[in-house]
C-alpha cells in the first residue's frame, strides 16, 4: 500500500534534514545516470525523512530515468514475491527477451503460468536480466521503501541483483527503519539519516500553521520528538486547550502513532471502520476496499472525513499519509474489530482468482481452531512452494497448525512447517514448531522425520555434536519403516560427524559409521549413495584397503549423477582415493548440475571444491575466479562463508598477508562451530611455511592436522609434515608419517597418491635419487602440476646439496618455470634461491595473456574463447550479458585485441 507525504514548502527544515543526505544519494544516482550500478539502504526511525530524501532526489537526479517503486507491507509479509512483483510490473513485458529458465522461474513467482518450483537463484539472476534489459534504453531506479517489511522472497531476490548488478545503470534504493531488521540486506552500503537539530526543530515549529505556542509548550515538544521532524510537524495537531498534547513521555514512534490515533479516535464509526479495513488491506487496492466496504454495510464516501484531517487519501488506489497512520489504526482495534475487518475483506477476493489473498484473511479472522480453514492454508502453501516461495509455504504451515484442531494432524502440520522454515533458512525460527511437533502425538515415521530435522538443523546452526546423534538416532527410528531413508539419514549423520571431528578424536566418527554398517544393508542392486555410505563407514572403521573398492565404485557412479544432492561427499571420497582426475571431474559435475538447477546455497560449496582442484593443477586464476564466484554467490544470498578453497589457494601462492587474513577469519569460523575448519587452516600452514622455506614453523601445524582423523585435509597434511621433520630432523616423527602415508596410497594406487609417496620416501632416505625420478615419472602423468613441481624443486635441491650442479640447475630451473608460471610465488623464489646458490639465474616463465587481467576477466575470457555466447557467460556467472560484454570491452583493451576471434587465438590455459 502506498502512504503519501503533504509539504508545506522546500525551505523547511524538514526538506533540510533531506538535503543533508541528498549530495551523497546525487552521487549515486548520478553514477547510475552514466552507466554504473549501486546500491543503498537509507534507514533511520519512522518520521525522520526516509520517503521524503528518495521522493526528492530520485527524479531529478536521474532525468529520463525508469523509475520503479514498490513498498512492503507490515500485514503481507507471508505472502510470496508481492514487493518483487509489484516492482517488476511495469517491465513485465520484457520477460520475452530472457532466457527460457529464467522467463520460467518469474512466471511461476509471479503465479503467472504453471511450471515447478523455481529455486531462489534463479529467481534473482532472472530479475537481475529483467532489469538490465530495461536499462538497456533508460537508466533505472529501484525505490524500495518501507524494506524492512518485504517478504523474504523478494528481500532475497533483491539483495542478490544487488549484488550482482555490475555494468548496468541500475540502482537500488532501500528505505528501513533498522537496516539489521532484513538479513538478505544487511551487507549492503547504508545511509543513516540523522535527527533534526535543535535550532533545526524550533524553525520547523515557527513555521507550521497553528495557533501561536508558548514558550514551554514549545520546549516540550522539541525535546519530546527528539529531531524527528515527523513528529514536530504532527504533535501540534492534537494540542489540548492548555496547549498539551494527552500522551507526551513515550517514544518518539509512539508519539506520532499516538497523535494518529488520537485523530482517529475522533472521526464518525463509520468511518473508522472503512479505515479499518484499508489498514487491514496492505494492495491498496481501491476496488479491494470498495467491495469490502459494500459487504460491511459501508461506502467510500464514509473515508470523506478522513481525507480532510489528511489520514488518507482514497482515489486511484488507496494512500495513508504515513505507514504509522495504518499501524495505529490497526493496533488501536480490538481482536475482534480486526477479525470482523479482515471477514469482510475475505469476501472481497474472488476463490478462483486469488484464493491466496482470501484465505489470507480468513486465517487473521479466525478466532478458534478451524479444520477445514487449515486445511485451504496448507493447500496455499503446497501453492507457494511450486511458486518458490518456501518461507511463505513455512508461514501458511505455521497459521495451519495454530488452527487445526485435531491434536495428531496439528503434529505434523508443525513438522511441515518446521521442515519449511529450515528450507528457507530460518532454522533459528523452528523452536516453537519443533516443541508443538514433539508433543505429538506423532507416528513412529513422523517422530523419525522430527529426529532427523533437528538433526539437519544442528548441522546447519553449527552445533556439529548434536547432528551426528540426532541423525543416526532419526535413522535408526527410519530402519523398520523405510530402509532407503534410513541409509541417505545414516549419510547425513556421517557427513556430520566428520564436520564434528575435534582435536584428533576419532571416537564420534567411528561410533557413527560402526552403528551404520549395523544398519539396514544396501539393496541388491546399489545406488552410488549406496555405495558412498558403505565405503566411508568401512574406512572409518577398517581403513583405506578395505575401503577403496566401495569408495571407487561409488565415485565413478557419481560421475553419470543427475541430482547434485551427494557429490560434496563424492568429491571427498575423489580424495580419499588420491584420485585427482576423479575430484576435478566431480567438482566440474557438481558446479554444472547446482547451476542447472540454480541451488544457490550449494553452488558455493561446488565452486569450492572446484577451485582446490584447479589450485592443485596448477590453475592458480582460474581458482581465485572460482573462488571469489563463490564468495560473491554467498555474499548474494546473506550466507556464511568459509572460504576453504582461498585458504588453500593462497597458501600455494605464499601469499603471507591474504593467507593470514583467511586464517584468521576461518578460526573465527571454527570458534562459532565450524570445528572442521581448524584443519583446513593448520594444513594450509604448513604448506604456506614449507613454501617459504621455513620448515620449523611448518612442524606444528602440519603435526595438528596430520594428528587427527584420516580424513581428507588431515591425510593432505602428512607429506607437509614429513617434509618440515626431513628438514628439521624430527625422523621421530617423519617415520610414523610416511608408515600412514603408505598405507593411505598404497591402497588407493594411484598416480598422485604413489608419486607423493615415492617423494617423501626420498626425503628420508639416504640414496634418494631413483625415488625422486620416480615421483617425477608418477606425477607427470597427473593434473597436480602443484605436486610434480614441488618434486622438482625438493630433488634440486638435494642434487645441490650432493654436487651434482648441472642435473641440479635443469631440477631447480623446471620447478621455477612451473611455479612462476602457476603464481605460486614463494616456492618459486625458494627455486630461484636454490639457482642463486649455484651461481645461476632463474628466468622467469613468458607472460600469459592472462596476466594482464582480473581473475574474473581471466574467468571470462577462458569461458568466451570456448566460443560461449554473452548470455550463457552471463547464466554461467550469474551476471547479466551487459556485465559480460562491459568486461569484454575491458579484456580486449588490455589484451590488444578486437574480437572474440582473437581471443580463441590465444593461449589462454593457465
Amino acid at each position: 500500500m502506498s502512504e503519501y507525504t503533504t509539504h508545506t514548502g522546500p525551505d523547511l527544515p524538514f526538506f533540510r534534514l533531506a538535503r543533508r543526505e541528498m549530495p551523497h544519494v546525487s552521487r549515486l544516482l548520478e553514477q547510475a545516470r552514466q552507466g554504473a550500478s549501486t546500491a543503498l539502504v537509507v534507514h533511520g526511525e519512522a518520521g525522520l525523512g526516509k520517503t521524503v530524501l528518495l521522493d526528492s532526489v530520485v527524479p531529478a537526479a536521474v532525468p529520463g530515468s525508469t523509475i520503479l517503486r514498490a513498498a512492503g507491507a507490515e500485514f503481507e509479509q507471508e505472502l510470496a514475491f508481492t514487493a518483487l512483483h509489484r516492482l517488476c510490473l511495469p517491465l513485465l513485458g520484457l520477460t520475452g527477451r530472457l532466457p527460457t529458465p529464467q522467463r520460467a522461474a518469474l512466471q511461476a513467482a509471479f503465479d503467472l503460468g504453471e511450471g515447478s518450483a523455481p529455486e531462489p537463484l534463479v529467481i534473482g539472476l532472472a530479475v537481475l536480466g529483467l532489469l538490465a534489459e530495461a536499462a538497456t534504453s533508460a537508466p533505472v531506479v529501484c525505490v524500495l521503501d518501507d524494506a524492512q517489511w518485504l517478504d523474504a522472497g523478494s528481500a532475497q531476490a533483491l539483495a542478490f541483483v544487488a549484488r550482482r548488478v555490475q555494468a548496468e545503470p541500475v540502482t537500488l534504493l532501500f528505505a528501513m527503519r533498522d537496516p539489521d531488521a532484513v538479513p538478505a540486506l544487511a551487507a549492503l552500503p547504508r545511509l543513516p539519516l540523522s535527527p533534526l537539530t535543535e535550532q533545526e526543530a524550533a524553525s520547523l515549529l515557527a513555521a507550521l500553521p497553528h495557533a501561536p505556542l508558548d514558550a514551554e509548550i514549545r520546549r516540550r515538544l522539541i525535546a519530546e520528538a527528539r529531531g524527528n521532524p515527523l513528529a514536530l510537524l504532527e504533535l501540534p495537531r492534537d494540542l489540548d486547550p492548555a496547549g498539551y498534547p494527552s500522551y507526551l513521555d513515550a517514544p518518539v514512534t509512539d508519539l506520532v502513532e499516538q497523535s494518529f490515533q488520537h485523530r482517529f479516535s475522533t472521526l464518525p464509526e463509520r468511518t473508522r471502520r472503512l479505515l479499518m479495513l484499508a489498514a487491514a488491506e496492505p494492495l491498496g487496492d481501491t476496488g479491494v476496499l470498495r467491495r469490502a466496504a459494500e459487504s460491511d454495510g459501508l461506502t467510500l464516501s464514509d473515508v470523506e472525513p478522513a481525507e480532510s484531517t489528511e489520514l488518507v487519501q482514497v482515489g486511484a488506489d488507496v494512500r495513508f499519509r504515513h505507514p504509522l497512520v495504518r499501524s495505529a489504526i490497526y493496533r488501536l482495534a480490538t481482536e475482534t474489530q480486526r477479525r470482523h475487518a479482515h471477514r469482510a475483506l475475505a469476501r472481497a477476493f474472488d476463490p478462483e482468482h486469488r484464493p491466496d489473498r482470501r484465505i489470507w484473511h480468513l486465517a487473521h479472522a479466525a478466532d478458534k481452531p478451524d479444520e477445514h480453514l487449515a486445511g485451504e492454508l496448507e493447500r496455499l502453501a503446497g501453492r507457494a512452494r511450486r511458486r518458490g516461495g518456501v518461507a511463505a509455504a513455512a508461514a501458511f504451515l505455521e497459521r495451519a497448525t495454530e488452527l487445526t484442531p485435531d491434536p495428531a494432524a496439528r503434529a505434523e502440520r508443525a513438522l511441515a512447517a518446521a521442515q519449511a522454515k529450515h528450507e528457507a533458512g530460518a532454522s533459528e525460527q523452528t523452536g516453537a514448531l519443533l516443541t508443538v511437533a514433539d508433543a505429538g502425538p506423532l507416528t513412529d515415521a513422523g517422530r523419525a522425520r522430527l529426529l532427523r530435522l533437528r538433526g539437519q538443523i544442528a548441522f546447519s546452526l553449527r552445533r556439529d555434536d548434536d547432528a551426528p546423534v540426532l541423525l543416526l538416532e532419526a535413522a535408526e527410528q527410519m530402519a523398520p519403516l523405510d530402509a532407503a531413508l534410513a541409509r541417505h539419514t545414516a549419510l547425513d549423520a556421517l557427513w556430520a560427524a566428520t564436520g564434528a571431528e575435534r582435536n584428533g578424536d576419532a571416537h564420534g566418527i567411528k561410533a557413527v559409521a560402526a552403528a551404520v554398517l549395523h544398519g539396514p544393508a544396501a539393496p541388491p542392486m546399489p545406488q552410488p549413495a549406496d555405495l558412498l555410505l558403505d565405503g566411508l563407514a568401512t574406512l572409518f572403521t577398517q581403513g583405506q584397503r578395505a575401503a577403496g573398492p566401495l569408495l571407487r565404485a561409488a565415485v565413478d557412479g557419481f560421475r553419470q549423477a543427475d541430482d547434485p544432492g551427494w557429490l560434496p561427499v563424492a568429491c571427498r571420497a575423489a580424495w580419499d582415493l588420491w584420485d585427482e582426475v576423479a575430484l576435478d571431474d566431480l567438482a566440474t559435475r557438481c558446479v554444472e548440475l547446482a547451476r542447472e538447477a540454480g541451488a544457490l546455497t550449494f553452488l558455493p560449496l561446488a565452486l569450492n571444491f572446484q577451485a582446490v582442484a584447479a589450485t592443485y593443477a596448477g590453475r592458480f586464476t582460474a581458482a581465485s575466479a572460482m573462488t571469489e564466484q563463490a564468495h560473491a554467490l554467498t555474499e548474494a544470498i546473506a550466507g556464511a562463508f568459509v572460504p576453504y578453497a582461498a585458504i588453500v589457494l593462497a597458501a600455494h601462492q605464499g601469499d603471507r598477508g591474504r593467507a593470514r587474513a583467511l586464517f584468521e577469519q576461518s578460526m573465527r569460523a571454527a570458534a562459532d562451530g565450524a570445528g572442521g575448519f581448524v584443519t583446513i587452516v593448520e594444513y594450509a600452514t604448513s604448506v604456506l611455511h614449507n613454501g617459504l622455506g621455513e620448515h620449523a614453523a611448518a612442524l606444528a601445524p602440519a603435526r595438528q592436522a596430520a594428528g587427527r582423523t584420516r580424513l581428507f585435509w588431515s591425510a593432505a597434511a602428512l607429506p607437509e609434515l614429513i617434509e618440515a621433520a626431513a628438514r628439521t630432523g624430527r625422523l621421530d616423527l617423519a617415520g610414523p608419517a610416511l608408515d600412514e602415508l603408505a598405507e593411505l596410497t598404497e591402497a588407493a594406487g594411484t598416480g598422485w597418491g604413489l608419486g607423493v609417496l615415492a617423494r617423501c620416501r626420498a626425503l628420508l632416505s639416504d640414496t634418494p635419487d631413483k625415488l625422486y625420478e620416480e615421483a617425477i615419472d608418477r606425477l607427470a602423468g597427473t593434473r597436480v602440476a602443484v605436486q610434480l613441481a614441488r618434486t622438482h624443486l625438493l630433488h634440486g635441491e638435494w642434487l645441490a646439496r650432493s654436487g651434482a650442479r648441472p642435473r641440479a640447475r635443469a631440477s631447480l630451473h623446471e620447478a621455477h618455470r612451473m611455479f612462476d608460471g602457476m603464481g605460486a610465488t614463494a616456492f618459486a623464489t625458494r627455486a630461484a634461491r636454490a639457482l642463486r646458490d649455484l651461481g645461476d639465474r632463474p628466468v622467469s616463465s613468458a607472460s600469459s595473456p592472462l596476466d594482464a587481467l582480473t581473475s574474473q576477466e581471466a574467468h571470462i575470457a577462458r569461458l568466451v574463447a570456448t566460443g560461449r555466447t554473452s548470455r550463457e557467460v552471463a547464466a554461467d556467472l550469474f551476471l547479466s550479458p551487459r556485465t559480460i560484454d562491459n568486461h569484454l570491452r575491458n579484456i580486449y583493451r588490455k589484451l590488444g585485441i578486437g574480437s572474440r576471434r582473437h581471443l580463441r587465438e590465444l593461449d589462454l590455459s593457465t
